[in-house]
């Protein structure tokens, strides 16, 4: 028996060591219980600490702010008027990964909240952790028995969506999402990264040769999604010509000069709800930024002029 209930003792640490580590990784979700973390650095506070139990049996919305973000700050006095007009019921909790004096100097200046002393927890990573998040502001709810009742928007932080919240009726605005796994060093949509790669309105793309595939090309039209559709896999340049310029396909070869631009390529192009001379500009417009070209085509011979170096390096690299 002894070694039963030290079994359950070793199950029960691991499940919560588990548990844990989820959360870290993941972070809290709909439903789950906040765990009583202390905050130890919260300005206009008389220098006291905070432990969100403090907070039991009232709703509690966690906002995250920068001083960064614009619609952060123009939405703390609006939201502090909530906390008023609530009565006791209500508890918006600023909270910022900002260090103290920063936060400190910025409220003394900004005309938004020079006027008023938000209590906020400043310098934080605990809460961050728990709630991670990419874009601000960032609200996060928790009812009045410590439980995660969702995450939106300070905009969608309304007297009505308060009064549902206390009345038990859940959280009743739509719920904010972050994508936690974008890496904006990588290409958008490749394997998910941002969504689903079905997710564009607009593609062209063009690669090299790719190995195992047909040679092939032709339009098509995806009636469902209102898309002009082109699509060319390991065939010439003056083949994806043929695409741009009616006609090119039937010239004799002694009437084509493709200069430097050789080898096999694959093109697609999905363009929305395009007329034939629209698209047919778009894959010549494509494919002479791609070769760096200029192609002109008189209906009797075909020819790709190379653009000069000083048109090409244009005013230099592109800065924002």
């Amino acid at each position: 028996m002894k070694r039963f209930f030290g079994f359950l003792a070793l199950l029960c640490l691991f499940l919560r060591a588990a548990a844990q580590e989820n959360i870290k990784e993941k972070g809290l979700r709909v439903g789950d219980l906040v765990p009583d973390v202390v905050l130890e650095k919260v300005l206009n506070n008389e220098g006291g600490t905070l432990k969100l139990s403090d907070f039991k049996g009232k709703l509690l919305i966690i906002d995250f702010w920068a001083t960064s973000c614009g619609a952060c700050i123009q939405a703390m006095p609006r939201l502090d008027s909530l906390v008023d007009a609530f009565n006791g019921k209500l508890v918006i909790l600023p909270v910022t990964a900002e260090q103290g004096a920063r936060i400190a100097a910025f409220q003394h200046a900004n005309a938004f909240l020079k006027r008023k002393r938000f209590r906020t927890v400043v310098d934080d990573k605990v809460l961050h952790a728990l709630f991670p998040h990419r874009m601000l502001p960032h609200e996060a709810w928790i009812d009045s028995s410590g439980k995660v009742l969702g995450f939106t928007e300070a905009s969608d932080v309304t007297g009505f969506t308060v009064e549902q919240a206390l009345a038990r009726k859940g959280l009743t605005s739509r719920m904010k999402e972050d994508v936690l796994d974008y890496d904006r060093d990588k290409p958008l949509l490749v394997k998910d990264n941002g969504g689903s790669d079905t997710a564009y309105q607009c593609r062209s793309m063009i690669t090299g040769m790719l190995k195992g595939l047909p040679s092939n090309m032709g339009f098509s039209y995806d009636t469902i999604r209102k898309m002009t559709i082109v699509r060319a896999t390991n065939v010439s340049a003056k083949k994806l010509y043929a695409l741009a310029y009616k006609g090119l396909g039937g010239i004799l070869d002694e009437q084509v000069t493709m200069g430097k631009v050789t080898g096999l390529y694959c093109y697609e192009l999905d363009l929305p709800s395009a007329s034939p001379g629209l698209t047919r500009r778009s894959i010549r417009e494509d494919l002479d930024r791609f070769f760096g070209v200029r192609s002109e085509f008189t209906g009797s011979a075909f020819r790709l002029i190379l653009i000069e170096k000083e048109e090409a390096a244009g005013e230099g690299p592109l800065t924002l």
